[in-house]
């Protein structure tokens, strides 16, 4: 073959190739249809300001794509008609306005594909049906309030919204925190649960643009439950079942056998919460299908509500007053007074909060004459009762009573009689009466206008005008009159009217009852030598903190409180003082009981000057305080100072006797109570002669004392011999209740075989200080072992550290995929064999070869 033929084969070839090529694109440049078809997005629209539908249009796509309502139903665009007009596409969505000025009715969305639309020419390709129907705004479903560990309500309407504003209220406050629009449903948060009445103000527009506008109740549910979980509810509770997703079907079963409850529901259109009432069900578990596969249950049980009224005839001038439980505590319940006509009164509204036993009480303010019930709710279920009618009468101007009907006290004691006003701060008291011996006549007035005063009336002088007092300085009194034949002595046991009058009217009665006194007990107590004991707080607060204790034997120079117990003497003590009734009322000798041969005992010198007395009347209790270094002693039968005198010693024994004297006027006999106890050196002792520590931490040295507990003590050890470095440890220590002490040391610094002194002395007092040796070693098995822990600890916490390393790992393989997936969508997309540029390159090189070659 010669070159020219090769070369007219070569190109021949190419010129194949290229036609190949051009078919292929001639093919795929065809020229556009014509549109067709057309679908409407739905079958009916709203009238509206912003109706409009969305139309998807099938067609060649080379010409825009036009759509337009057919209001005349010839075929063809009007100029009149709605339209809209969208680049070339296949296939292409438009959306449609639908003005309000379009009649209701049936009629055809026309689309077609041309160059321009023109009226009167642009003739329907294709088309669909609209029903363009009244104005119809969206409707109101339900409104929830739940708790799923947000607290919030649910509001639902029957199609898609847009909300313009939405507040729910407990009727004057927003409580909207903020809100989430998904179609017709609307999530309004709030910050906490509420328990009032709730109600949501909206103002919502719909796809076509018409708007509504109301204030709707809120259903409020305390309980809640969803997929898989359980809960509790009181019978008459709202549940809220919650679904997954809206408009969800929810079948209800009981579970016990004789139960044979069952309901198929559904949430609702845009609604995820189902709402079960326990109202009218009975105490069972009940099973929740939701949506055919999740389960839920509850629980219901009885709340044992329960309303009691103190009392049903009342006047005015009272509150009304009374009691609610329930078998559940923390819950708040709302208390209103009802008329004869079932309304609430206005002003007596007032919600109380069950305590942790489920019970509390409240008390409405007063109303008018008639007849009333009172009703309470519980907030959480909204089980509600009412109580029996309660009869209110009309009530004087004023009013008088007492705070207690009965008032106990003991012959010689201070009787507190309590009474409360009404409408006045005056009042008028009569204690006893003629037949009785005694009557006393006495005018209060309340000063702070808290509408009580509290009289005072001290029976040990009765037939004095200062046997009575007020007990708040603010108020007043006078005494008016007393008629009785009592000389100086206590009032006689026995029960004595008590009468309040006001605006010279009696009002209440109560009885003042004097019973018989009684001398009960001495106790002997000791403190330590720092204690200062002035008031009556101070002696029980050493108590609780176990600086005062009861003992029978005392440190020398030590506190001693010998504490008395006895009714009756509150009176004297108000009258007089210490000094003045020892010897005329009664009688406290502490006498030694062990005095050694041919000695008088001693006779311990208690007085004011000596001792500080404490007088407690309100508990009946009296302490004397006072430091055995600080009183004296004579050998004589009763303390007299102008003998020679003695101080306590170690090892003195004594005896405590409180005498309520038969000369006095508090008893018919001498009545006499005592306790014993003995004085000892103060000492502290060591545990050990030598303290072998290890060298470690929380190293103990202890010992006991004799000493008063609470006494304080210093513990110092000090390095000795040839120790190296040197060092010094300090530590407080307490005596114990039981005579022990101990404080702990830090060794961990100090060498083996380091020596050391240990020297305890008080803070306080004439105690020696008691000593002893000390040697470190070697930390014992038990420190070995706490690092051993510790060291196991660490492992253990490093393997668990590692595990997430592992986890990133797996999400680091995981990355990997998509970066082999372009690849492969890169060769997929490529064309099969040579490209048309290769293939002539490939013709080219294989001619011009042929040439050479020839």
């Amino acid at each position: 073959m010669t070159a020219n033929k090769q070369v007219r084969a070569v190109l021949l070839a190419a010129l194949m190739v290229f036609s190949v090529f051009a078919g292929s694109i001639a093919f795929t440049g065809t020229a556009a249809a014509a549109a067709t078809s057309a679908t409407v997005s739905s079958d009916t629209v709203d009238k509206g300001p912003s109706a409009s539908v969305d139309v998807t249009v099938n067609s060649g796509g080379a010409n825009d794509v036009h759509v337009w309502l057919d209001l005349n139903d010839d075929g063809y665009y009007n100029a009149s008609e709605p339209n809209t007009t969208e680049t070339a596409g296949s296939p292409a969505t438009l959306s449609l306005s639908i003005p309000e000025s379009v009649s209701t009715g049936e009629y055809n969305v026309s689309a077609a594909e041309s160059a321009s639309l023109t009226a009167g020419t642009t003739q329907q390709e294709a088309y669909d049906t609209l029903d363009v129907v009244a104005a119809d705004p969206a409707g109101f479903n339900s409104a929830t309030h739940y708790d799923d560990g947000t607290p919030k309500v649910e509001v639902a309407f029957d199609e898609d919204v847009t909300v313009n504003e939405m507040n729910v209220t407990d009727g004057e406050t927003n409580l909207s925190q903020s809100l989430s629009v998904s179609n017709g449903q609307v999530i309004v948060t709030l910050s906490q649960v509420y328990t009032d009445d709730l109600e949501v103000t909206y103002n919502v527009s719909d796809s076509s643009g018409n708007t509504a506008s109301a204030t709707e109740d809120v259903t409020f549910a305390p309980v809640y439950v969803a997929n898989n979980s359980n809960n509790t509810a009181y019978k008459g509770s709202n549940v809220a079942v919650v679904a997954g997703t809206t408009d969800t079907s929810v079948e209800v079963e009981g579970v016990d056998d004789d139960n044979n409850y069952q309901f198929s529901g559904s949430t609702g259109d845009n609604s995820q919460v189902f709402i079960f009432d326990t109202e009218d069900q009975a105490l069972d578990t009940y099973e929740f299908t939701i949506g055919g596969v999740q389960q839920a249950q509850v629980d219901v049980r009885d709340l044992g509500f329960e309303l009691t009224v103190d009392d049903l005839n009342v006047t005015t001038k009272d509150g009304l007053e009374g009691s609610v439980s329930a078998n559940a505590g923390d819950r708040t319940v709302d208390v209103v007074a009802l008329d004869d006509d079932g309304d609430e009164v206005e002003d007596t509204e007032t919600t109380v909060t069950l305590d942790g036993q489920g019970e509390a009480d409240f008390n409405l303010s007063s109303v008018d004459a008639g007849e009333y019930t009172i009703e309470a709710t519980d907030a959480f279920t909204g089980v509600t009762l009412e109580s029996d009618t309660v009869t209110v009468s009309k009530a004087k101007d004023s009013s008088g009573d007492f705070a207690s009907s009965v008032i106990n006290e003991q012959v010689g004691d201070i009787a507190e009689i309590t009474v409360t006003l009404d409408g006045t701060d005056e009042a008028e008291i009569q204690v006893g009466a003629n037949d009785l011996g005694y009557s006393a006549n006495v005018s209060v007035e309340d000063g702070n206008d808290d509408g009580e005063v509290t009289l005072l009336f001290n029976t040990y002088a009765p037939n004095k005008t200062s046997s009575f007092d007020v007990d708040d300085s603010d108020d007043d009194l006078v005494v008016d009159d007393i008629t009785t034949e009592i000389d100086g002595e206590p009032l006689d046991a026995g029960d004595y009217d008590l009468e309040i009058a006001t605006g010279g009217e009696a009002d209440n009665v109560a009885t003042l009852v004097i019973e018989e006194r009684s001398t009960e007990s001495v106790s002997t107590w000791t403190a330590p030598t720092s204690a200062d004991l002035t008031e009556t707080e101070d002696v029980y607060d050493a108590i609780e903190n176990e600086n005062l204790t009861q003992s029978d034997s005392l440190a020398n120079g030590d506190v001693v409180v010998t504490q008395i117990s006895a009714t009756g003497l509150e009176g004297a003590f108000d009258a007089s003082n210490f000094d003045a009734l020892s010897g005329t009322q009664f009688n406290l000798t502490i006498e030694q009981t062990n005095p050694g041969p041919n000695r008088e005992a001693k006779v311990l010198g208690i007085n004011s000057s000596s001792a500080t007395i404490i007088a407690d009347g309100d508990n009946d209790t009296y302490f004397i305080v006072y430091d055995l270094d600080d009183v004296s002693a004579s050998r004589t039968d009763s303390y007299d100072n102008t003998s020679t005198l003695y101080t306590v010693e170690d090892d003195d024994a004594f005896n405590a006797t409180f005498t309520v004297l038969e000369d006095g006027d508090l008893a018919e006999d001498d009545e006499e109570t005592s306790d014993e106890f003995e004085v000892v050196e103060p000492e502290l002792s060591l545990d050990e002669d030598e303290f072998a520590v290890s060298n470690a931490a929380e190293q103990s040295i202890s010992g006991t004392a004799s000493v008063a507990p609470g006494t304080e003590l210093t513990i110092r050890v000090t390095s000795d011999g040839d120790t190296q470095p040197r060092f010094l440890k300090t530590a407080s220590a307490y005596v114990q209740a039981d005579g022990t002490f101990a404080a702990a040391f830090d060794f961990s610094e100090q060498n083996i075989n380091d020596t050391f002194e240990v020297e305890a002395s008080v803070d306080s007092g004439t105690a020696e200080d008691a000593t002893a040796d000390g040697i470190v070693g070697e930390a014992t098995e038990t420190t070995t072992a706490a690092e051993t822990t510790t060291t196991e600890e660490s492992t253990e916490t490093a393997t668990e550290t590692e595990e997430p390393t592992e986890e990133p790992t797996e999400t680091a393989t995981a990355t990997e995929e998509p970066t082999e997936e372009p690849t492969e969508e890169t060769t997929e997309s490529s064309t099969p064999g040579f490209g048309v540029v290769v293939a002539l390159v490939a013709l080219v090189a294989a001619a011009l070869l042929a040439v050479r070659r020839d």
